[in-house]
């Protein structure tokens, strides 16, 4: 199925399941921001008078909408960055690559959906979730890269490759978001 959808170089297909694919990032992150940061704070202000909470909660309210927007922009990248990265290591066509993504992505999309399913059952349930989409998806990744023709330890290069974008993604979250 994924041969016959980068056969038929479907690029704008690609780009929307893409765009799809990052909007979904960024929702699942701001809701994931929203469920922690909501904890976190009435943590905090447990046991405070009622006014002094009030005014808190209304002053120190973060804005939602940039951690989307910030998850989303990242992750359109990162799917444009990995696309070229494998790309240009192995001499194959951009469009080629990024179709085969785009293919893949439909696979995390539907994670996605179940992640924000989850999320609002439990923060950590849907985080198990996405770590199971995760390596699924790695799997999958690995599997369809028999079709670039690439011996296994450019497909471990690679998935390492990938495995550090991600990292370096989650640190930045981390530290600077």
């Amino acid at each position: 199925m994924v041969k016959k959808f980068i056969d038929k170089n479907l690029f704008y297909l690609s780009l929307i399941i893409t765009f799809v694919c990052s909007i979904l990032f960024g929702i699942f992150y701001a809701l994931f921001k929203s469920k922690m940061l909501d904890k976190t704070l009435s943590d905090y202000y447990e046991g405070t008078s009622v006014l002094g909470f009030y005014v808190t909660e209304v002053s120190e309210k973060p804005n939602y909408f940039n951690y989307f927007l910030i998850l989303f922009i990242i992750s359109l990248i990162f799917f444009f960055l990995i696309s070229f990265i494998l790309s240009y290591l192995y001499k194959k066509n951009y469009f080629n690559v990024f179709n085969l993504f785009g293919a893949l992505n439909v696979f995390l999309i539907i994670g996605l959906v179940f992640c924000l399913i989850f999320i609002n059952i439990g923060v950590i349930l849907a985080l198990i979730c996405l770590i199971i989409f995760f390596i699924l998806y790695l799997f999958i990744l690995y599997q369809s890269l028999k079709l670039f023709d690439l011996n296994n330890k450019r497909k471990i290069i690679f998935l390492g490759i990938f495995i550090l974008l991600i990292l370096v993604i989650l640190f930045i979250l981390k530290f600077f978001v």
